[in-house]
């Protein structure tokens, strides 16, 4: 009588970390997305609350070493994820860092991806929402795919906030994730956005998602506009985007 054999699920570690609360419907969201993974990969939960973000980053990357893991996911406490982001993302389980397409929750709600040129200048992205992957610079990092093995390569801390000067020699802060990501590209590796996975970013009271941005930031035009003097209008008011 013949066996069935044995399959090996890809383990992987859920990473988040959080300042202070995960709105239910967020939370659902996780919890549904969760239970869809675990059919496909063996999953390992890793969290931190209450550190910042290089704090916590470096603090859950020791927890998936301990736990062998082949790769850390990490997940952001205030998006929304489609139940098929993880196992598109693993189609480029050999690539260092991979994440989903991001929009920010304020300012133009530009999508968080950017290049640098020759100068050291970063440059934010609009990719297209075509279902293709795009090679990056700088990568969003709120639903984002590590490859351990890769990461073995940086020196510790793998994550560190600093504080460095720009073109024009102004000193201007530098995020861990950004630092993470330029890390990799100095050892030769690649950064990749896949437009197939559609981030939803919980903000203003509306979640912001890839394909209604530029509807908030129309928005946001007409709101400014509608803040200014008509033809024959006089009178000193409060502006706060001046």
């Amino acid at each position: 009588m013949s066996q069935k054999k044995k399959v090996i699920k890809p383990r992987i570690a859920i990473c988040s970390h959080v300042f202070n609360f995960v709105s239910f419907d967020v939370y659902f969201n996780h919890i549904w997305c969760i239970a869809k993974w675990t059919s496909d990969f063996d999953l390992v939960f890793i969290g931190k609350s209450g550190l910042n973000s290089a704090q916590s980053r470096n603090g859950i990357i020791e927890r998936c070493f301990e736990q062998k893991v082949t790769h850390a996911f990490f997940i952001d406490g205030d998006h929304y994820f489609p139940s098929d982001a993880l196992k598109l993302l693993y189609e480029l389980k050999d690539e260092a860092i991979v994440s989903g397409l991001v929009c920010k929750r304020g300012e133009e709600f530009q999508q968080v991806g950017w290049l640098v040129n020759s100068e050291g200048s970063y440059h934010a992205l609009e990719l297209p929402l075509d279902g293709k992957l795009y090679e990056v610079a700088i990568c969003a990092f709120g639903c984002t795919l590590i490859n351990m093995d890769k990461l073995k390569k940086l020196k510790k801390p793998y994550f560190r906030d600093t504080c460095e000067p720009d073109v024009e020699s102004k000193l201007r802060n530098m995020r861990s994730d950004v630092n993470l990501c330029n890390a990799f590209r100095d050892i030769g590796e690649k950064v990749w956005i896949d437009t197939r996975v559609l981030i939803g970013h919980e903000g203003i009271p509306c979640t912001i998602y890839p394909q209604n941005s530029k509807t908030f930031k129309d928005l946001k035009s007409i709101e400014i506009e509608a803040r200014k003097l008509k033809e024959g209008q006089t009178g000193v008011w409060y502006n706060p985007y001046e």
